[in-house]
This record gives structure tokens, sequence and C-alpha cells, in this order.
């Protein structure tokens, strides 16, 4: 910053950075020198939604049907021989059964609404409840919002809820990164400080206000008509959201507070700036390290619905999976790590305008593609993927993780990427993570190989990965190449439904009490499958 001193750009930085840039006052963090006190200011650039959370495929829903609709009213005017309160006249006019007005705001302003609007006009219902009233001529439409908030990236969508489309996509990194990369650390830091849960809920509080904020000016919505709002997260996620401490998730027995779906007004969660009218409905989770997001999944994906054995995989910091077998469906969670996520890589970043998110062998040569096509801002995982599996069959990789040389290079027009000794070790920690918690649940379930019919590939880069690179490096099970499909955002899509259609959430009650969840630190033999997974070939 300007009037402050630092040590002069290094060679390095000289090389990754053009004059531009470092005129303009950029420098790299693990070059910078310190002098003396300095002024910093981190960029945050602006997140391609539809790669770092990948667009919503077209809805299939056969009916929409939210749990916010309108019902029109027409209600008699009082006079001396009528003198029903204003309450019970509006409540007795609405077809709904068993109506009823539980917002004091909304009771103390019904003698004005209605009489300003002549006795005519419209209730907004959320199930039996009114929850605002409308002027009958009012055509501006009512709203939802759906959030995932994971443990890398968060994603809003805003949806029409007499339409059922979705106007606006939006996502942000997760502010809480700079606590910890996944939730362990994240637990940790609320346990080590006393205001640890309101620092890390204030960080995401504040991401969820700017992008609804930036949806709605986008999508030109007044945020008063958004009367709905789903979420769906990892547990921890969830609990730090709603002001819970998570300690006793992060210890034997792992012991959530809470796991099934609740409801909530907008300002119990703080949300009263950016959805002053809306509902907050929090889909139900599982376990303490298999939450709501993989019940959206499973709700999303076509997974309950088909009839063989199907394998969700969302491939993400937290490694939360489910198999299904006939009619029981079991679940897991493996500590995979940020790496998929650009996290604990050399030059790793999530999947933003410049990421490395293709790499190809054409005959002896290598070539890579970028996010936009825009100069190389680092690699996020799909790049990652192809680039170990590229490396192994153009002989620079052994299967047992060693490289030939210091590190591997990619050079093209748009710029150099590098991975490294331990990028590579840090892909293989995080894919044995994966491949060993599906070998149990595939244990569990009494299963083979050859037995799965499908897997589902969720996550970040769900509609990026490359299925064939992840089967070469032995992230997956071994079946063909065509049994997998990427899925993308599952979660996101889950989250949607749910503002779409209210029969989803009876749905995610009953699935989410039914599956069973297999603790894998109950697991004697779990480090002995982990380490028979370290090696990167088909398996």
């Amino acid at each position: 910053d300007e009037g402050s001193e630092a040590f002069p750009p290094t060679l390095t930085e000289a090389r990754l950075l053009t004059r531009d840039e470092i005129a303009a006052g950029y420098r790299l963090s693990c070059q910078f020198k310190v002098m003396t006190d300095v002024r910093v200011k981190t960029e945050d650039p602006e997140v391609d939604s539809a790669v770092s959370k990948p667009s919503l495929p077209k809805i299939m829903i056969r009916e929409i049907s939210p749990q916010v609709r309108l019902e029109e009213f027409s209600l008699s005017k009082p006079d001396i021989h009528d003198q029903v309160s204003d309450y019970s006249r509006l409540i007795s006019a609405l077809v709904t059964e068993r109506p009823r007005i539980d917002r004091l705001n909304l009771l103390r302003n019904l003698p004005r609404i209605i009489r300003e609007m002549d006795y005519r006009g419209r209730a907004v219902m959320y199930g039996s409840e009114v929850i605002d009233i409308l002027p009958f001529s009012d055509e501006s439409g009512i709203f939802g919002v759906a959030i995932d908030i994971g443990t890398t990236t968060i994603a809003v969508y805003l949806a029409d809820l007499k339409s059922g489309e979705i106007l606006a996509v939006r996502s942000a990194p997760n502010p809480q990164s700079s606590y910890g990369q996944d939730v362990i650390s994240r637990i940790d830091y609320t346990m080590k400080r006393d205001k640890g849960v309101d620092e890390l809920r204030a960080a995401v509080l504040t991401t969820l206000n700017k992008l609804i904020d930036d949806l709605c000016r986008e999508s030109e919505v007044s945020k008063e008509r958004i009367y709905d709002t789903s979420i769906v997260g990892n547990t921890t996620m969830i609990h730090i959201l709603l002001g819970i401490s998570p300690e006793r998730i992060a210890s034997s027995p792992f012991i959530p507070a809470f796991t099934g779906g609740k409801v909530f007004e907008s300002r119990e969660l703080d949300l009263e700036e950016s959805i002053p009218s809306s509902k907050i409905y929090i889909m139900p989770g599982i376990s303490a390290y298999v939450g709501s997001d993989i019940t959206a999944g499973i709700l999303s994906s076509g997974f309950v619905e088909d009839s063989g054995n199907v394998l969700l995989v969302d491939i993400g910091t937290n490694g939360e999976m489910a198999l299904k077998r006939g009619d029981r469906i079991f679940t897991c969670s493996t500590a995979a790590g940020p790496a998929f996520e650009g996290g604990n890589i050399s030059q790793g970043t999530i999947a933003r305008s410049g990421a490395v998110d293709h790499v190809w062998l054409n005959g002896r040569d290598i070539g890579f593609s970028t996010v936009n096509g825009s100069k190389v801002s680092g690699i996020c995982g799909s790049g990652l993927i192809d680039a170990i599996a590229v490396m192994i069959g153009a002989g620079i990789l052994t299967e047992s993780g060693r490289i030939k040389g210091e590190y591997f290079e990619l050079e093209g027009p748009a710029g150099i990427v590098r991975i490294n000794k331990r990028d590579i070790r840090e892909v293989q920690l995080a894919k044995a993570a994966i491949r060993a918690g599906v070998s149990v649940l595939m244990d569990r379930a009494g299963i083979e190989t050859r037995d799965i019919d499908r897997i589902l590939l969720a996550g970040a880069f769900g509609n990026y990965i490359d299925p064939e690179n992840a089967l070469r490096i032995g992230m997956l099970p071994n079946v063909p190449v065509e049994r997998v499909s990427p899925v993308g955002n599952a979660a996101g899509l889950g989250a949607v439904l749910a503002v779409l259609d209210s029969g989803i959430r009876e749905r995610a009650e009953d699935i989410s009490g039914s599956i069973y969840y297999v603790e894998l630190s109950g697991r004697k033999d779990f480090n002995e499958i982990f380490v028979d997974n370290l090696a990167l070939r088909e398996g």
C-alpha cells in the first residue's frame, strides 16, 4: 500500500506477475518479505457461478407446488351489526384449512392493511399461516431463495415460485475458509476462541446477504417478495449458521445438536436485511458428518428412483457419499480434504476464471484449457485429476506417486502452472479417502464393484470432472465409464426443489430418518483400506 515499505519483487514474482500487476502493487504472499508495518488488501475476484457451482439443469417437476402460495379474499365490511374482529373476518374468508397469523408485525398492521385495500386482496400463505397480505391488483410475484453452504463455496439461487423458473444464480468462496479449510479446523477455531462461533457465523451471513442482494438487483426482484428460503449444507456449516456450537461434532461419540428439518423466521437467523419477509427451511441432515447437502443430493439426482445399485459421491472437502442397494441406503463421510477444491495445492484454486480445468495428452504433446480461456490463475480439481492421469499416461508419474524431477510444468499460451511432489501427495490422500469410504460402504451393503449399476458424481465440479480420468487414478470403483454420470451441484438443486415442491420436505424427513450411517472411525480396518487405495491406478 502507498506509504508502506516492502522488499522489492523477487525473481519468482517478476516471472509470474506482469509488469502492470507489479506496478499496481500486486505481490505474491508466499514471496513477500515484510520490512515494516504494511497494509495489505486481498483481492476477492468474482466467482463464475456457472463453474464453481454448476448451473442448474431444467427443473423436472410434474407440478409446481411450493410451500408459499397466494389466496385471494374479499371481505364484507364491518358495521354496527357486524362487529367481528379484523382477524376473524380474514381467517373465515380463507379457503385454507385452519389458517392463522403468527407474525406479530402483520397482526399489528392488519387493520390498516385491509382498509387500505378496501377489504379485498391476496393472502400470502406459508402452509396454513398467513405471512403477508398483498393488494389484489399486485402482479409483482412471489419468490424463493435456495442456499447451498459448502465448506469451500456458497451458492445461492433465486426462483419464481409461480413459474418455477430459476431467475439467477450467484456463488462466492465461503469466507470461513480463512479460519480453516475443513470442518475440523473450523470447529477447533470455535473451541479455542470465546466468540469463535459468532465470528464464523458473521462471516457467512455477510456473504449470504451480499449474494441475495446481488440476485435481487440482477433480477429486479424486491427482497420483500422473497417468502421462502431453503438451506442445505454439511452439519457443521448448519450449526454455525444457527449459532450452535459444533464442538460435540468433533469428538466421540460425534453427537450434533440436531439433524431434523427446522423452520425459522429470517430475523432469528439475522437475515432480515436481505430476506425480511421470508421463512427459512433447514433441510434435515443425517449425522454429524453427513449433512442435509447429501439429503438434498439424494432427492434431486434420481438416486432413490433408480432401481439398481447406485453410488452417489460428493467430491468435496468432506467426501460425503451414499450407496443404495435395494431399498436400503448407506452413507459415510471421509476426510478427503480441500485438494479437489484448490486447497493445499501450491497453485490450487476453485474453478474460477483462468483456472486450468482440463488437461489432455495428444500424441506426445500435453495441452490444457482454462475457465473462460483466461490467463492461468491456478489449477482446479478437474484439472488436477486430468493432470495426474496424463502424467501417468506419459510416464512422468508412477502409480506410487513418484514424479520425475521436482515438479511437472504445464505451459501454454494462457500461462504456466506447476504441480509439485506435495501436490501429488495431496491428490493421493484425497482420492484414497474417497475410494476407501466407497469400499467400506460396498462392504457394508454386501456388493462388489461389478454390482454397481450407476455412479453419480456431485460436488463443486461434478459437471466438469472427466470420468475416465477419475477411474484411471483409482478415485472410483473400476466400473465401465458409461455407468458414471456427473450430476453437478445436486445439493443446490435439492435446495431449489425444496422451495418449488412442498412435498420434497416430507420426503426429505422420511429419507433422512431411514438412512443407515456408517461411522468410519469405528472400523478398525479403515486405515489399512485407506493405505491400499493410495496407489494411482484403476481398481
